[in-house]
C-alpha cells in the first residue's frame, strides 16, 4: 500500500509539474509578445505598423507610356488603376487653365514661345504628342475644365499651381472644382506656400499639399498644407513620424525604382507619385 500511495503521488507531482510549465510557458509567450508588438508600433518598424492601403498616383498621368499631361496619360493611368492623376496646370494668355508642367513650350511642343504668351486657341494647335512617338501624333494640349468634365468622375486628381503669385490661377481652378462638384475629389499642390494659403482662403474645403524637395525644420507645423509631397530620397522614418506628430500625410515623388518603392512601403508613407502605376501595384502586392 505504501509503494502504490508513493507511486501516485509521484504521479500527482508530474501532472502538476507539467501545468505549471504549461501555464509558465503560455504566460511567457503572451508578455513576450504583448511587449514585441508594443515596441514594434511604437518604432514604427513596417512589419507591424498601420498597413492601410497606399494609395498611388500617376505623375503627370501615366507618363511612362503616354506624353505627360494629355489626355492619353490620364486615360493609361485610369486604365492601370491610379487612384490619383497628378497634372501640372498653367494659364495661357487668355486665361484658360491647362496642363503644362514648363513655362516655355519647346520641350513639349517644339515651339519657341511661353505659356503665357499664346492664347488657348493658339495652344490648341501645336502637337505634344508626336515628340513623345509617332502614336501619339496629333494629341494637343487639354484645357483643365475638358479634363475635369470627362474623367472628374473617374478618378481623383491631383492638381499642382505651377505659378507663384498669379492668384487668378486659383480662383479658376478652386472656381471650376466647385461648378463640377469635384471639391472631395481632387486636391490641390504647389511649391508655393502662399497659393495653398490662398486656396484654403477662398475654400477651406478642398485638401491642399505642400511640395518639398527637402524637409528641414518645423514644416509640419504649416496649417494651410493638410499634406506634403516629399521627394521621395529626403524621406526618413523621422521624416513620417514627424509629420504623423502633425496629423499630416506624406506622399512620395517620383518613385520608379523596386527598391525606392519597397523602401517607401516600409516608412509606410500614404501615396506614392510614379510614372509607373501598374508596375507600383504590382510591387506593392
Amino acid at each position: 500500500m505504501k509503494v502504490r500511495q508513493i507511486g501516485r503521488r509521484r504521479k500527482i507531482h508530474r501532472v502538476f509539474t507539467l501545468e505549471r510549465v504549461l501555464k509558465t510557458a503560455c504566460l511567457f509567450f503572451c508578455v513576450t509578445a504583448t511587449l514585441a508588438i508594443t515596441l514594434l508600433r511604437s518604432e514604427g518598424i513596417g512589419i507591424l505598423k498601420d498597413r492601410k492601403r497606399i494609395m498611388i498616383t500617376a505623375h503627370r498621368g501615366a507618363s511612362h507610356g503616354a506624353p505627360e499631361n494629355t489626355r492619353a496619360s490620364v486615360m493609361l493611368a485610369i486604365a492601370e488603376g491610379a487612384d490619383y492623376v497628378e497634372i501640372d496646370v498653367r494659364l495661357t494668355e487668355d486665361g484658360v487653365p491647362v496642363l503644362m508642367h514648363d513655362r516655355a513650350l519647346f520641350r513639349t511642343t517644339g515651339v519657341v514661345n511661353n505659356i503665357d504668351k499664346v492664347t488657348y486657341a493658339e495652344l490648341a494647335t501645336y502637337d505634344v504628342g508626336r515628340r513623345y512617338a509617332k502614336e501619339f501624333e496629333g494629341e494637343n494640349v487639354p484645357c483643365l475644365e475638358e479634363i475635369l468634365e470627362k474623367y472628374g468622375r473617374k478618378i481623383k486628381f491631383n492638381i499642382e499651381l505651377k505659378d507663384r503669385d498669379d492668384r487668378k490661377l486659383a480662383d479658376t481652378v478652386v472656381a471650376l472644382l466647385e461648378t463640377y462638384e469635384l471639391e472631395d475629389r481632387c486636391v490641390v499642390t504647389s511649391a508655393f506656400y502662399e497659393q495653398l494659403e490662398y486656396v484654403k482662403k477662398i475654400n477651406a474645403k478642398i485638401k491642399t499639399g505642400y511640395i518639398l524637395s527637402l524637409v528641414y525644420g518645423e514644416v509640419f507645423g504649416y496649417d494651410a498644407a493638410d499634406f506634403f509631397s516629399i521627394r521621395s530620397d529626403s524621406i526618413t522614418e523621422q521624416t513620417v513620424r514627424s509629420a504623423r506628430a502633425k496629423g499630416k500625410e506624406v506622399h512620395a515623388w517620383t518613385v520608379n525604382k523596386e527598391y525606392e518603392i519597397k523602401r517607401m512601403q516600409e516608412l509606410g508613407v500614404d501615396n506614392i507619385i510614379t510614372d509607373k502605376p501598374a508596375y507600383v501595384r504590382e510591387i506593392l502586392r
